[in-house]
């Protein structure tokens, strides 16, 4: 709620749309920065097998997820 009541339709919408491009932006950052670590052989410096083991143990994300996101295209 805002201090002049509920928020209307377009706003709430207005709201969400910005909070998802946020998220996107964010997303974007994080895949950048994977890809510098592989660029950098980060997993062999580090001592891990491979970068999803690397983002499975420092970010503690699922073993799926750390797939994905390492395997993801980087522009």
């Amino acid at each position: 709620m805002s201090d002049t009541g509920p928020l209307s339709t377009d706003e709430l919408l207005r709201g969400i749309v910005d909070e998802v491009t946020e998220i996107r932006i964010r997303e974007h950052s994080v895949m950048q920065k994977i890809a510098e670590l592989d660029r950098r052989g980060a997993p062999a410096e580090l001592g891990y097998k491979d970068l999803p083991h690397v983002l499975w143990r420092a970010v503690r994300w699922d073993r799926k997820t750390a797939r994905k996101w390492s395997s993801t295209p980087r522009c």
